[in-house]
């Protein structure tokens, strides 16, 4: 086609340029993918989609949304693009970016550090390596790989903290906040997820101390659908029926005041017979 030929589609918007260098040949909405695929394409050779982006198309689900991100060589000029964050690495071989994957972008796990590394604050940093573990995505020894590859990060401690949690069971935000409050304030180890029968039916408890008969159950909900509210609250009426004391904190309370949770927790387990250490 000739370049007049091409404006005119544009003009007459029959054609759309999301982006410089990039057409997309209808005049419907642009979709996702394809917004993905502009970046990529308008910044040309060796950019690749990084972070959200790029784990979004490897299955990562519950973080979507905001801009478009482009990784590319740190030595490499790109002016910016609408709607698109571009950053720089030094890492970007085939240990990091997949050699055949299209659109080209980094690996998962690359893929989950950088977004921890870049998350906006602490919580957020927690939940990305917490969910892509629980989602089955990656191995906590997947992401501690990447973590030892690339050297210090923004956020390395906290990573590597995370990630040792999540070794060692953890698999929430939720439940490492509270494992932090049991090691601070002195509190005995609990069970997690613990498998129970519920009244007829088996449901599993956030956090089960189990000779005291102790339930602590943590809800990081803010807005429920009535079929499971109504679910929780006929799994804890089970638990009171079964003589087991249960404590309901929203995990903003586990983040905001750690010293109330333990000290609710510890009076309801001394009034079950725990004798703390001193």
């Amino acid at each position: 086609m000739t370049e007049a030929e091409i404006r005119w589609k544009l003009r007459s918007g029959r054609w759309q340029r999301p982006m410089r260098g990039v057409l997309v040949t209808h005049s419907g909405p642009i979709t996702g993918s394809q917004l993905l695929w502009a970046a990529v394409e308008s910044i040309g050779s060796g950019a690749v989609l990084g972070g959200v982006s790029a784990a979004s198309f490897d299955g990562l689900r519950g973080f979507d949304g905001g801009p478009v991100v482009v990784l590319v060589d740190a030595a490499r000029h790109v002016t910016r693009r609408p709607g698109v964050i571009i950053r720089r690495s030094r890492h970007l071989g085939s240990d990091d970016v997949h050699p055949r994957r299209s659109p080209p972008r980094t690996r998962l796990p690359r893929s989950v550090v950088d977004m921890a590394s870049w998350a906006p604050d602490e919580d957020d940093a927690r939940a990305v390596l917490a969910a892509a573990v629980q989602q089955r995505l990656v191995t906590v020894a997947e992401l501690r790989r990447v973590v030892e590859r690339r050297g210090p990060l923004r956020r390395n401690a906290l990573i590597i903290e995370t990630l040792g949690d999540l070794g060692d069971g953890a698999h929430s935000v939720a439940e490492i906040l509270y494992r932090k409050i049991e090691n601070r304030y002195g509190l005995p180890a609990a069970r997690r997820q613990e498998r129970i029968d519920a009244g007829g039916s088996h449901c599993h408890l956030d956090v089960w101390y189990e000779t005291w008969r102790v339930w602590v159950e943590i809800d990081g909900g803010h807005h429920r659908e009535v079929r499971q509210w109504w679910d929780d609250l006929a799994r804890q009426n089970a638990g009171v029926l079964q003589d087991r004391l249960i404590l309901r904190f929203p995990v903003h309370v586990l983040r905001t005041e750690p010293r109330l949770v333990a000290e609710q927790v510890a009076t309801a387990l001394r009034q079950r017979g725990w004798e703390p250490d001193l």
